[in-house]
């Protein structure tokens, strides 16, 4: 520094870009950037952020004072304009950006040079903090989440699973969205998909295979892994999603293939309880209301009936499916096998087989026992409560999970349940119905 010339503190406030003179504050480490409590607190005051400090060395001159004191006045008049259409003046909290502009308009032209322009970081470290990416510190990642809102900024998913290798969502098909049976399992899935900062993406297919096929490949094409619940495509079209899908898990049906996992409930065992129970309140004649011909799970229930066949019971088969209006369909022509009770594919069936008994103005259990698979939210509602064999969809749904983690392998769970006797099955009416 010459002789003569002075060393003087300067600094402009964000909020009006008013450039001020003090003496230099210069600390034991020879820091003279310190922050000037008074302007500190007039800045506060006035709403603004923190301020910017300088040292600028002038001629010790009166004149050459006052022409440096100009210059560098409009130096950072310029760099205050500059800033202020950037957002934000430091690298402290992001200022909270206002805009009578709607925030779904804003969302729309957001682009991610917006949110790294108002949080004062590179582009990658916006893309690193919203995809979940390489850590960054707390501060910054504060920051990034607010510019972020404030400018009405989402990222784009497309792009997003680009980058991480993953979407975090898992596909969910499942044959008819109006069974409560899927309903709760779909209960189980989503809240172990949430646990895990996951997503769910759900289809139904009206127990169309050819439908069921073509959800199945389209969301392989988007999804971390697919969940077919009870699946009624043929073999070789579902082992064509295997080969599509990432990771494919299977809820009541088997395929013999490296990468697939099933989860399975026991229905033979199912079945065979039921009929058990049947006989020991003395039925001999019981009809079953079977499921969707290609449901895997109905060749299970079918092969419940093989040991009670054997022991003497006389077992009906009756086409039916597995809806409510299937079971109120069903009911007349099984009525003329003239059998004292009737096992349902699941509940939902059970529900419509009592509506149609009841037109027909027959009892419930007087006349007839009606027994149903799956103990659905409703069987304990019904009027009798429905006799039913009990399954946790909720535990179907958890160990489906469970299956999409790495660490565990392809090898089939069996889940077992119990049978649940309610006010639906008694003892066979002593006089034959005409």
């Amino acid at each position: 520094m010459s002789p003569g010339s002075r060393l003087l503190l300067y600094w402009l406030t964000s909020s009006g870009g008013r450039l001020r003179r003090g003496r230099p504050d210069i600390g034991s480490t020879g820091d003279f950037a310190r922050r000037s409590p008074r302007a500190d607190r007039h800045n506060r005051a006035r709403g603004g952020g923190r301020v910017i400090l300088f040292l600028a060395t002038v001629a010790g001159g009166r004149g050459g004072v006052k022409g440096s004191l100009q210059e560098i006045g409009k130096r950072f008049t310029s760099l205050y304009r500059q800033r202020s259409a950037l957002g934000s003046w430091s690298n402290g909290p992001v200022r909270r950006y206002r805009s009578s502009e709607p925030a779904a308009d804003r969302a729309a032209r957001a682009t991610i040079h917006d949110v790294a322009r108002l949080a004062e970081v590179s582009t990658a470290t916006v893309s690193r903090v919203l995809s979940g990416g390489k850590p960054v510190s707390p501060e910054v990642a504060d920051r990034v989440r607010v510019a972020a809102q404030d400018v009405g900024y989402r990222p784009n998913p497309a792009a997003q699973t680009l980058l991480r290798g993953s979407s975090r969502t898992v596909g969910v098909v499942v044959p008819d969205l109006g069974n409560p049976y899927f309903a709760e399992i779909l209960k189980g899935v989503a809240a172990e998909a949430a646990a895990t900062d996951h997503h769910t993406l759900v289809a139904g297919t009206e127990e169309d295979p050819e439908q069921e096929y073509r959800s199945a490949i389209e969301l392989a094409r988007w999804v971390d892994g697919l969940l077919l619940c009870a699946p009624r495509m043929s073999t070789p079209r579902l082992r064509e999603v295997a080969e599509a899908a990432r990771r494919l898990v299977l809820i009541n049906r088997v395929l013999r293939h490296s990468a697939v996992g099933s989860v399975v409930v026991d229905y033979h065992l199912g079945v065979r309880a039921l009929c058990e129970h049947l006989a020991s309140l003395g039925h001999k004649r019981i009809a079953y209301l079977q499921g969707p011909t290609a449901a895997w799970s109905d060749q299970q229930r079918q092969r419940g009936f093989r040991s009670p066949e054997a022991s003497g019971l006389t077992i009906i088969r009756v086409p039916c499916g597995s809806t409510l209006v299937d079971g109120q369909d069903a009911v007349d022509e099984a009525l003329t096998y003239k059998p004292t009770a009737m096992i349902c594919f699941n509940d939902h069936v059970a529900v419509g087989v009592l509506s149609r008994l009841r037109e027909l103005g027959l009892s419930v259990p007087g006349d007839i026992s009606v027994a149903g698979i799956d103990n659905a939210p409703m069987s304990a509602h019904t009027d009798p409560g429905l006799t039913t064999y009990a399954v946790s969809t909720i535990e179907l749904g958890r160990q489906a999970w469970e299956r999409f983690t790495p660490r565990v392998t392809t090898a089939t769970t069996h889940v077992q349940g119990e049978l649940v006797i309610r006010a639906s099955t008694a003892p066979p009416p002593h006089r034959p119905r005409r």
